[in-house]
């Protein structure tokens, strides 16, 4: 999980699936929670 967060690996979907399955949430709010946390994080 470390290495996902630090940009050192990027998850396959089946990994995307079971994160956001123990996340108790859909893969589509992951994903779109991943692109805003990215998008604020390049936005001055």
């Amino acid at each position: 999980m470390g290495k996902i967060e630090r940009g050192e690996h990027v998850p396959t979907l089946p990994l995307i699936l079971r994160i956001s399955t123990a996340l108790r949430i859909s893969a589509a709010e992951l994903m779109t929670a991943t692109e805003r946390n990215l998008r604020a994080e390049t936005d001055p």
